[in-house]
């Protein structure tokens, strides 16, 4: 399932809709915006065996949801289809990375770059 990503009063706001909210241990992460570095909409791969599960659900190939250390740091994910989510890399914050699945990836991630670039 799919959540919303929307930008409200200067922060960029991941929903998590549904069943989502159970296994994700989360309702909903608020980001400023200037803590946003980067945002990508390249595939991501499932690396079961590249990140530790922290809190939340996996189920390699179905679904990721919660929070999972890698080597990079801690990073969020809200997936269940790869080829949907946008990648939104952080600054001063808890995750690293946000893994989250949309249903319109670039349309997103365009919106996020133009709230950026004000």
């Amino acid at each position: 399932m799919s959540g919303t990503i929307r930008i409200e009063n200067k922060n960029l706001v991941f929903e998590m809709h549904g069943i989502d909210i159970i296994l994700a241990i989360r309702k909903s992460i608020t980001i400023p915006l200037e803590h946003v570095l980067s945002v990508s909409t390249d595939r991501i791969s499932w690396k079961p065996f590249e990140q530790i599960k922290v809190a939340g659900t996996s189920l390699p190939g179905v679904i990721k949801d919660g929070m999972f250390l890698s080597s990079d740091g801690l990073l969020f994910f809200e997936m269940h289809n790869p080829d949907k989510c946008i990648t939104v890399s952080l600054k001063n914050e808890k995750y690293k990375k946000i893994i989250f699945e949309v249903d319109d990836k670039e349309s997103i991630a365009k919106t996020i770059r133009d709230a950026l670039s004000n």
